[in-house]
């Protein structure tokens, strides 16, 4: 059967180099379809975004949203020594009008300029803004003051505890405005007064990556203009850190991506000196980018921080593949100078092998499907698509275009330095072969102790340089406001006024002060906003505004009292903590930006703490630190399963490609050594496997089982023609090796290339990368030829 395919391949060669015109116009033909859907692409960084619509966390997340709005939030702070003066003030008062004015899809602004001063006057409860009336004067300043910095409620939130830091939070839409028409004035007046929009125009899809963008991009355009008038801002919140990640992803892959093509098209013009060996796998490579990017939009999946690697590993497998094909063709070419023939032989020698190079890559990278994170999963679907994709332009397009070219035969001097390095390599297993075989033994063995240390992680603001702006920013305002993210828990009673009974309120004022309080090694709580905080100041007001009585009343009439007084005073902030029928209440959780293998630790004591404090009530912790972790976690376990079956498949069809189990089994060897040794690496360089780092596998496995599948499918039939394992390595080694290294030296040096990108988790992945795959090519250089050498001894190579 073995025979036949090759035999058949053969055929399929001369075919096409008879009919290159009718290949290349069905080809164009079928790729037209998925290349037309390429302008509909999007990208998404949103954390959301890496959950299945089916996930419980998501859902439980949006149903969050749609009760409470969006919890994320852009906190825009202002550092100065001078908060209260009237310069500041005015200052503060201008910025926070600009936001409210120039800021699309912004649903709600909160500043010391408005945010409610609870008070009581005699018998009446007053919630008016802290500055209204704008003081005029420094007594009327010391008073806001005095006010502002007694406050329980805006200490960390917008008042830093030295006074030296004010924020503005900047509340978003949670809703898109996609699609929606606005509606002239009068229109609006014969609706009627006061009347909302109608249930079933509510929009259902969640601010959109684009509007978000026009957000942040509004507010940043006005920080930079009050920066210019000597205001000290950062900007923080998880929405611009989000927004930041795409713009610095997108820049760093599409100028590494063109710097990789850059050195593949140098290389292969060194290598070849051929303008044909240059540009047509730059050509298949497109193509196949093209068909796999347009398939995603077609399919309606968006581009997110983990699918990026989609076109890396599509480069990896694409070279790779067409190398072989060229390496082989214009060896023979250069000997017989009869293109028919050489396209032939071409076909017959290499094309099953890489036929069953990509199948099993595709295997191993489409074992990512089954992910409960969803850009991995998509990462498994579309880059065995693309790999497929790369096989048929490789076995179909390239010799197609190979066959309408003029060619030359050229003299062998220009592979002759490669020849001779080849030579001399192909030594090295077979004059050393207990020595290669002991030497991987322990280093693998060290590589193992050492994986064991390697850290895990989760931490996307740590992607950031550390004098990034987006990151310095968020660590300025953790520091000095205690917090830029959030847990949040929502306590359902289930039934009508559930919230306005004292015993409850006072498990809920317990519950944040205990909250407050806790402090771990890695994180701390800095502040608890709930319904208990406005019940105690809307008592505390009613009692003469005596701090002894910010506490929660014991009568359940005077907090059914206090809470329609608070509900009739204007202020509006009772819809953030409460729904309509006192039912649900949310608690806000403030802490600072970390690692989320660092938060698992505060999110188990809250969700403890908030079971047994609300027995017989319903309790759902949600936000973005939840997200965040359940990200975390999902992308381990699936990582770890999604390698497992990928090894298994790997490994079946290897035995079932080298048509031997024990043969199949070792040849494994080679494949995994160099994904071990870089984890090595990974402990040497203080990387932690996150994200990206657990995804470099899959491009790893991609190549070495590539280079291993070529070398060992080759050797044995060198071997099986001489039965001389030596010879059968030498003869490997000058055509498949040649084709091997190559790649290699072309991959390696394109993905080092990523190292002065300006995001730390894209260095890290070009240097892992390029280093798997080098280890990749040393192991079956190596190891794979020792291995082969002792299999042959035993008699197994039959």
């Amino acid at each position: 059967m073995h025979n036949r395919l090759e035999s058949l391949m053969e055929k399929f060669g001369s075919f096409i180099h008879d009919n290159p015109f009718k290949v290349i116009l069905v080809l164009m033909l079928l790729l037209a379809l998925p290349i037309s859907h390429l302008p509909q692409i999007k990208m998404d960084t949103s954390t959301e975004g890496f959950m299945h619509d089916d996930d419980p966390v998501l859902l439980t997340y949006n149903k969050f949203r749609d009760q409470f709005g969006r919890d994320e939030r852009v906190v825009l702070a202002i550092k100065s020594d001078e908060i209260f003066s009237l310069k500041f003030l005015q200052t503060l008062k201008s910025l926070h009008k600009d936001i409210e004015t120039k800021v699309p899809f912004v649903e709600d602004v909160t500043s010391l300029y408005n945010v409610r001063n609870t008070r009581g006057d005699g018998d009446k409860l007053i919630t008016d803004d802290l500055l209204e009336p704008f003081p005029t004067t420094l007594e009327q300043v010391e008073s806001i003051k005095q006010r502002a910095m007694s406050s329980h409620f805006y200490k960390d939130l917008l008042i830093s505890q030295d006074g030296k830091m004010t924020t503005i939070l900047i509340e978003t839409d949670a809703y898109s405005h996609e699609g929606e028409t606005k509606i002239a004035d009068e229109d609006a007046f014969d609706e009627g007064f006061g009347d909302s929009a109608p249930t079933d125009n509510k929009p259902k899809a969640f601010l959109t990556d684009a509007e978000n963008a026009q957000l942040i991009n509004s507010i940043l355009a006005i920080a930079d203009e009050y920066r210019a008038k000597g205001l000290e801002v950062f900007v923080a919140g998880s929405p611009y850190v989000n927004h930041d990640l795409k713009l610095q992803m997108k820049s760093d892959m599409q100028k590494f991506m063109l710097i990789t093509f850059v050195i593949i098209l140098v290389f292969l013009l060194l290598i070849f000196r051929r303008a044909s060996a240059v540009f047509y796998p730059i050509l298949v490579i497109i193509f196949a980018l093209l068909s796999t990017i347009g398939t995603m939009a077609w399919a309606g999946v968006a581009f997110k921080l983990p699918t990026q690697i989609v076109p890396s590993l599509l480069l990896a497998v694409s070279v790779g593949a067409t190398v072989h094909i060229l390496s082989i063709f214009f060896d023979r070419f250069n000997e017989s100078g009869n293109k028919k023939e050489a396209l032939s032989y071409t076909m017959g020698h290499s094309g099953l092998a890489i036929a069953m190079t990509s199948v099993t890559t595709a295997i191993g990278v489409g074992s990512f499907a089954g992910s409960e994170v969803a850009p991995i999963s998509d990462l498994g679907i579309f880059a065995s698509f693309g790999v497929m994709v790369s096989l048929v332009l490789t076995l179909t397009l390239l010799p197609a275009l190979l066959s309408i070219t003029k060619l030359k035969p050229k003299t062998k001097t220009e592979a002759g330095r490669l020849d001779k390095l080849m030579k001399k390599l192909a030594t090295i297993p077979v004059n050393h072969t207990k020595t290669v075989l002991v030497g991987s033994f322990l280093l693998v063995a060290i590589a193992l102790i050492a994986s064991t240390q390697v850290g895990l992680s989760h931490n996307p603001l740590k992607f950031f340089q550390p004098d990034n702006m987006t990151r310095v920013s968020t660590e300025v305002i953790d520091k000095q406001m205690n917090g830029t993210v959030t847990i949040e828990v929502v306590v359902d009673t289930g039934k009508e006024n559930g919230w306005v009974d004292p015993v409850r309120l006072e498990k809920l004022n317990q519950f944040s002060t205990k909250l407050e309080s806790y402090v771990d090694e890695y994180t701390h709580v800095g502040k608890v906003i709930s319904l208990a905080t406005i019940v105690k100041e809307t008592n505390r007001a009613l009692h003469e505004n005596q701090e002894k009585y910010y506490s929660i009343p014991t009568d359940a009439n005077l907090v059914s009292q206090e809470l329609l007084l608070f509900e009739n005073s204007g202020s509006d902030d009772l819809e953030d903590m409460v729904d309509s029928q006192f039912s649900k209440a949310r608690i806000t959780i403030k802490l600072p930006w970390i690692d989320s293998i660092y938060s698992i630790k505060v999110l188990d004591f809250v969700k403890a703490e908030a079971v047994a404090t609300f027995k017989g009530d319903k309790v759902e912790v949600t936000g973005m630190t939840p997200l965040l972790n359940s990200t975390f976690v999902n992308s381990i376990n699936s990582s770890v399963s999604s390698y497992l079956i990928a090894f298994i498949a790997i490994t079946f069809m290897m035995m079932l490609i080298l048509g031997s189990v024990r043969i199949g089994l070792f040849s494994m060897i080679p494949n995994l050594a160099p994904i071990i040794v870089g984890l090595l690496l990974m402990y040497v360089m203080n990387i932690p496997l996150d994200m990206f780092t657990l995804l470099i596998g899959s491009i790893a496995i991609g190549l070495a089982v590539d280079n291993t599948i070529h070398f060992i499918h080759n050797f044995k039939r060198y071997y099986l023609e001489s039965g001389d394992s030596a010879k059968a390595i030498e003869q490997t080694f000058f055509t498949t090796g040649k084709a091997m290294v190559i790649t290699t030296l072309v991959l390696s040096l394109g993905f080092f290339a990523y190292l002065s990108a300006n995001m730390i988790s894209v260095q890290n992945f070009g240097l892992l990368t390029g280093a798997v795959i080098s280890f990749a090519l040393l192991s079956d250089l190596l190891l794979a030829p020792a291995l082969m050498i002792v299999l042959a001894r035993w008699g197994w190579i039959k």
